[in-house]
């Protein structure tokens, strides 16, 4: 019949989160490039001889064959395209990772394209599992992932004015979207950052992931960072990610 959907999606997907359903299945949350956030049911994949076992646990590219259903995808096929092994046997690793995924999930819209976000995680987890500082490899996808998905952080200039910024302290705003000026910055909640943290944030947004992930960043800068990320996070969120809190114990360098 004209105009129908197709009954089936071949495409490449990472496992974000999973969880039980009934005796034996599950459901899948995945982020695919070409329909965003999907959710999928994976039949019989909890019995100890399901051959979808080993390529539908979560932090895991696999390829996926999905039947369309009434109210979930049915999973038909998978394979994996990249397990993350070294992203598993190490648990600060694994922690970043997981915490990436639930952003990834958080800010991923329902059935609609985002390659960047798909390819962002991607870049992401691929660092991870080369070793990649797990606390540096989250700060740079969250200023990426705030970017991508439309909420770009501004950094270069006043989030206020759109004038340039002196190299000194400046207040950064999660509300305003960025850093102010001394004018802009009058009676507007927010944190000072000084002027490395700030050269650490820009240098996210412009350097590939593992340039930045080589860096080594104070551990009071580290905590400025972080803590501002978080805020920008929250106010798009409205809410902290589950997985913050335990990064927040990982080593920044």
């Amino acid at each position: 019949m004209a105009g129908r959907p197709p009954r089936t999606l071949a495409t490449e997907a990472i496992v974000l989160r999973r969880r039980p359903a009934g005796d034996a299945d599950a459901i899948l949350v995945l982020l695919t490039p070409g329909e965003g956030r999907v959710d999928a049911v994976a039949r019989g994949v909890r019995k100890p001889q399901s051959k979808l076992r080993g390529h539908v646990e979560p932090v895991t590219r696999s390829r996926f064959l999905l039947a369309h259903g009434r109210s979930l995808d049915v999973v038909a096929q998978a394979e994996s395209v990249d397990a993350y092994l070294g992203i598993k046997a190490n648990l600060d690793a694994l922690a970043a990772a997981i915490y990436c995924c639930e952003l990834a999930e958080r800010f991923a819209a329902e059935r609609s394209p985002q390659p960047d976000l798909y390819l962002l995680l991607v870049d992401a987890l691929d660092a991870l599992a080369r070793g990649a500082n797990p606390a540096l490899a989250a700060r740079y996808f969250e200023v990426h992932l705030l970017a991508v998905c439309g909420f770009e952080l501004q950094i270069s200039a006043c989030a206020g004015c759109g004038a340039g910024l002196p190299e000194a302290d400046a207040l950064f705003s999660a509300a305003s979207g960025g850093l102010l000026c001394a004018a802009c910055r009058v009676e507007v909640p927010g944190r000072l950052l000084s002027v490395r943290a700030q050269k650490v944030l820009r240098y996210a947004r412009r350097a590939g992931v593992d340039a930045f992930c080589g860096v080594r960043v104070p551990a009071e800068t580290a905590e400025e960072v972080r803590a501002a990320l978080g805020e920008a996070i929250r106010a798009v969120l409205d809410a902290e990610p589950r997985s913050a809190r335990f990064l927040e114990t990982l080593p920044p360098s």
